[in-house]
């Protein structure tokens, strides 16, 4: 509505922000940050949402807004690596090429090209199922799927999903599946909302009311903008 409308206008901004969401979200933030200080673990963030209609219960940006260190920062819309919480992309796009729950994957030492992944137990399981690999989380079979199912069309399904900062392809590789690319958390909340809405995405949006000085209303969240992006069968599989 313009800075000056929204600093001026005498606006009333009712919002789906939980209070007893969030004060446990902030004190859940500092006690896990607390407990992996020796990991120099330094700060930390939470988000809560309702995927069926975009509220967000709680938001929780730093361990310590005061903090003069780093307390003024909102993590939840700040740009991470969101390591291997993608995979569920990549196996979503897996399925729609024709994979099922149950195919075989190889889980060897691979070498693909300058780029060898390893496992983060530091082993191999030979032939695992797409359903053991995710539900594992081993990284060579992810690695592998993104191969044949093509880093293009993982990229064209996380934007369907919600994922807005995957701007440069051709700068990304096979790591992209193992979150090399970097994410909003509230873009990732969007993309596992669409999984929990059988395929639905419904983007984000806090702002349940707004009204004038006059007491006039100005918006009013009602209907709900679903965007079918994924099959329901995919979502529920994954």
């Amino acid at each position: 509505y313009g800075l000056e409308m929204v600093e001026k206008g005498g606006l009333n901004i009712t919002t789906s922000l939980d209070l007893s969401f969030q004060e446990k979200s902030e004190n859940i933030v500092k006690t896990e940050v607390a407990k992996d200080v020796n990991y120099n673990l330094t700060n930390g963030a939470a988000l809560v949402t309702n995927p069926k209609n975009g509220d967000i219960l709680a938001m929780v940006g730093s361990r310590d807004y005061e903090n003069p260190e780093f307390g003024k920062v909102n993590l939840t819309t700040s740009l991470r690596q969101p390591g291997s919480s993608v995979k569920v992309i990549t196996y979503s796009a897996a399925l729609i090429k024709g994979y099922t729950a149950a195919t075989i994957i190889n889980d060897s030492p691979t070498n693909f090209g300058n780029y060898a992944p390893v496992n983060y137990d530091g082993t191999f399981h030979g032939n695992v199922s797409l359903r053991i690999a995710l539900a594992n989380s081993i990284n060579i079979p992810a690695v592998k799927t993104l191969q044949t199912v093509g880093i293009e069309n993982m990229i064209s399904l996380a934007r369907n999903m919600g994922i807005t900062t995957w701007n440069n392809p051709e700068k990304y590789g096979l790591s992209l599946t193992l979150g090399a690319a970097e994410v909003k958390m509230t873009d990732m909340a969007t993309a596992y909302g669409t999984l929990a809405n059988e395929g639905d995405r419904v983007d984000l949006n806090p702002v349940l009311k707004i009204t004038d000085s006059q007491g006039q209303t100005v918006y009013e969240k009602k209907d709900i903008l679903k965007t079918k992006v994924l099959d329901s069968g995919i979502a529920y599989i994954i």
